[in-house]
């Protein structure tokens, strides 16, 4: 097994610093070590997007994407639009 590496994630505006395996999800990163559990897990092969946050500016589907190619891309959750009156890329 792989050594964890260590990671920083700016998700909605907040600065993460985490440990986590090569092969981790960015959804796994999401939902179960942050607590944001409003992207779910539905068919995990990234078809109904269920899993879907914005990164960078770009939709993608989080349980395909690698937390660690997420490092130095905003991250954006259904979480991170409560309050925004303007309607997201997200929504």
């Amino acid at each position: 097994m792989a050594k964890p590496i260590a990671v920083e994630l700016s998700v909605n505006g907040r600065e993460h610093h985490l440990f986590v395996d090569l092969t981790e999800t960015l959804l796994t990163t999401l939902r179960d070590r942050l607590l944001l559990t409003g992207s779910k897990r539905g068919c995990n092969q990234g078809v109904c997007g269920a899993c879907t946050v914005v990164a960078d500016g770009v939709p993608v589907r989080a349980c395909l994407s690698l937390t660690a190619n997420c490092v130095g891309e905003p991250i954006k959750t259904i979480e991170g639009c409560e309050g925004d009156r303007a309607m997201s890329a997200l929504q």
